[in-house]
């Protein structure tokens, strides 16, 4: 059994509130104050949050309703989109950090907490909103309930497992990888067996399928196509290669940027403490149980980048269980230097964290002088994006703009809400069907009457000028990003749209 020593728990719970109060406070300053634009998908979600509906093109519903009760209260501001960011992240802390004192104790606890809290990935994704943010919400209450259900196997404790796991499949499709994690629990612990093998499990399962049936109804309805987009990320084309040992690596080493350099690091050391060495820790079920949570995620996805592609924040599920468990080694470790390891990184993050706040709300230029222009170069200068289109637009009294790349559509369509934009704004389908949610409105032949084409991929040119009767050169436009860093179009007059049968590799 892990140890406890309930003399301090107390102590460590108030530092735990008052650091995570800390967090939170800096955290709120910093998407009031950014000087960040939208990026592209919280354009896209804002833009799904003005509909209510069970799902949206390529995403479970739970993003867009966050956002809509935000923005229903706070206005349409970048700062209301994101404000539930910091929440959500201060809540799966503190979710955590329950957990981690149902295991051992508060200090525990809160070194869970705050492994969480400073995580970088954690970091960043406070200061925009996310599909991530609300998942590993729901999956670290999922997590401390099962554990909540395993000792007391109660009809509240399991109705409450089955609704949160529900709702984490409602925030993100990768909720999935908490059933595999279950599983593999189920086959290691006699305990958790006994109370998901009864009629506890059974409410489980149908509070979740509650929860998930309108969204069942909704995807049927829809032929699917949140679960065929999913599907599309895995990129697993004919044309692709099928081994990629550079993505797998990429992969690999990005997960010290996700998790924190030294907390990926004592997680791989821990990993191998488990497999091959004796320890209070390896003797308790406990610990393998959240083993379970960890390793099914970035197994999986390192198999896909070895495959296909991964994102680094594809297997961000991992990491509630694996701050809880490298805070069980390290609390319940005899040895010291394991310690000083820790709260080195967990500085290094905390500076890490204040920096990042620093250089998202100060002046573009500070940023740029430090060298993230290229970082940043997506979230600037939308409104004077704008501007420049709409002056144009207004030159060639345009009856429609057109562009070739869902980011510009929904950076136009953010930033010209206030009527800035008052011309149909179109998305143009490089498949000739829809592969974006800014190109499922059709563009209609009136629209395409004496429309402004904006082109940015320049290797979609030659399908994109063949749709249209006439498409002749009309300049360019580039908007200063800072540092040499430019947004560039390519302008185009075009008129009599007709679209061209594609060919199964255009397709």
């Amino acid at each position: 059994m892990f140890l406890t020593d309930t003399n301090s728990d107390a102590r460590w719970l108030k530092i735990f509130i008052y650091f995570s109060a800390f967090i939170l406070i800096v955290r709120l300053l910093t998407i009031a104050f950014s000087s960040l634009n939208l990026s592209v998908d919280e354009a896209q979600y804002w833009r799904w949050s003005t509909i209510f509906d069970w799902g949206y093109y390529s995403k479970p519903p739970m993003i867009a309703w966050v956002i809509g009760a935000s923005t229903f209260i706070f206005g349409d501001a970048e700062w209301a989109i994101r404000l539930f960011a910091p929440f959500l992240h201060a809540t799966s802390g503190l979710v955590l950090f329950l957990l981690g004192r149902k295991l051992a104790d508060a200090k525990t606890g809160c070194v869970a907490g705050l492994i969480y809290l400073l995580m970088p990935g954690v970091t960043l994704s406070s200061s925009i909103i996310s599909t991530d943010a609300i998942l590993l919400t729901f999956w670290s209450s999922s997590l401390y309930l099962l554990f909540k259900l395993r000792e007391a196997p109660r009809v509240w404790v399991a109705a409450a497992l089955g609704a949160t796991i529900g709702v984490g499949f409602l925030s993100k499709y990768a909720m999935v990888y908490f059933l595999i994690g279950i599983a593999l629990s189920l086959i290691l612990d006699r305990e958790l067996r006994k109370a998901l093998f009864s009629s506890k499990g059974a409410i489980t399962l149908g509070a979740a399928l509650i929860v998930l049936t309108p969204h069942i109804l909704w995807s049927v309805s829809n032929g699917f196509k949140t679960i065929g987009h999913t599907a599309d990320n895995a990129n697993w084309g004919q044309d692709q290669d099928l081994f990629n040992l550079d993505q797998m690596l990429t992969f690999f080493f990005d997960q010290f940027g996700v998790f924190g350099p030294t907390g990926f690091l004592l997680l791989i050391m821990l990993i191998g403490t488990l497999a091959f060495m004796k320890g209070r820790l390896r003797g308790d079920i406990r610990g393998w149980m959240l083993l379970s949570f960890i390793l099914p995620p970035l197994l999986i996805i390192l198999v896909q980048a070895f495959i296909s592609r991964a994102h680094a924040n594809w297997a961000a599920t991992a990491y509630p269980a694996a701050a809880v468990l490298v805070a069980l080694w390290v609390t319940q470790s005899s040895g010291r230097w394991i310690r000083y390891i820790l709260w080195g990184g967990l500085a290094f993050n905390f500076v890490l964290a204040m920096a990042f706040s620093y250089f998202v709300t100060a002046p573009p230029s500070v940023a740029n002088a430090a060298g993230f222009s290229n970082a940043f170069k997506r979230v600037r200068a939308w409104p004077e994006t704008v501007d420049v289109i709409m002056q144009a637009a207004r030159d060639m009294n345009a009856t429609s703009i057109i562009v070739d790349e869902r980011e510009i559509w929904h950076g136009l369509d953010y930033y010209g809400r206030d009527g800035s934009v008052d011309l149909p704004l179109r998305s143009w389908q490089i498949a000739g069907v829809p592969q974006s949610f800014s190109e499922e409105t059709p563009i209609s032949p009136a629209e395409a009457e004496n429309a402004l084409v904006l082109n940015v991929r320049p290797r979609h040119l030659p399908l994109l000028s063949g749709d249209f009767e006439v498409f002749e050169p009309a300049g360019e436009i580039e908007i200063d990003l800072g540092r040499g860093r430019t947004r560039h179009f390519r302008v185009f007059h075009a008129s009599g749209f007709n679209p061209q049968p594609r060919t199964s590799a255009e397709e």
